[in-house]
């Protein structure tokens, strides 16, 4: 009973944003609807892997596929997205959610859709978030998550690139950091 409560308190304490270390868990998620709401937590958004594992840089379809797809605790309207966690090349950081749509270009390539992107300028205190709720990128197009707009050159913090047919990429650029959670938080 004493774990329960343990576990149901550090969770409690992880969504209202205050840190905890890296091994409190296992985490009681029976009060989690939504685990891409409880990221939110700064020391999460600054250092993912220090909570669960991730996978760094860069993630492609099949990869999201095989090793993310369905371990974290999504509502219904969110099911089947990606989750990515950012650190953009003008030093704010956030996350988003990331799916792909249909046959987006002439080689089929689907298009990216990033839903729900939420930055912050300052983590530490929460100032002033930025939130977009769709960005859809095509294939071979760099977007800047601060402006949340398509864009070229040096302000560019993700790629969405097809290496051939069966291989899309989503990748961080320019100094950009990407790190894809590849657990729950809820073991």
């Amino acid at each position: 009973m004493i774990r329960h409560l343990t576990s149901a308190f550090a969770a409690i304490v992880l969504m209202a944003g205050y840190s905890t270390p890296a091994n409190a868990g296992p985490y009681d998620c029976s009060v989690v609807y939504d685990e891409f709401d409880s990221f939110m937590n700064k020391n999460f958004l600054m250092k993912p892997e220090s909570y669960v594992s991730t996978v760094q840089g860069k993630l492609s379809r099949g990869d999201y596929n095989s090793k993310q797809k369905g371990k974290l605790l999504l509502s219904p309207h969110r099911k089947g997205m990606g989750v990515a966690i950012v650190h953009t090349n003008k030093n704010t950081r956030g996350k988003f959610l990331f799916t792909w749509s249909g046959r987006g270009d002439q080689r089929g390539t689907p298009l990216m859709i990033l839903r729900d992107v939420t930055l912050f300028g300052r983590v530490e205190d929460g100032y002033r978030p930025k939130k977009f709720r769709e960005i859809r990128v095509s294939s071979s197009q760099t977007v800047d998550l601060d402006t949340g707009r398509p864009t070229q050159g040096d302000a560019a913090d993700i790629w969405y690139h097809a290496v051939d047919a069966k291989t899309i990429l989503i990748e961080a650029v320019n100094g950009a950091k990407l790190s894809f959670p590849m657990e729950t938080l809820c073991k």
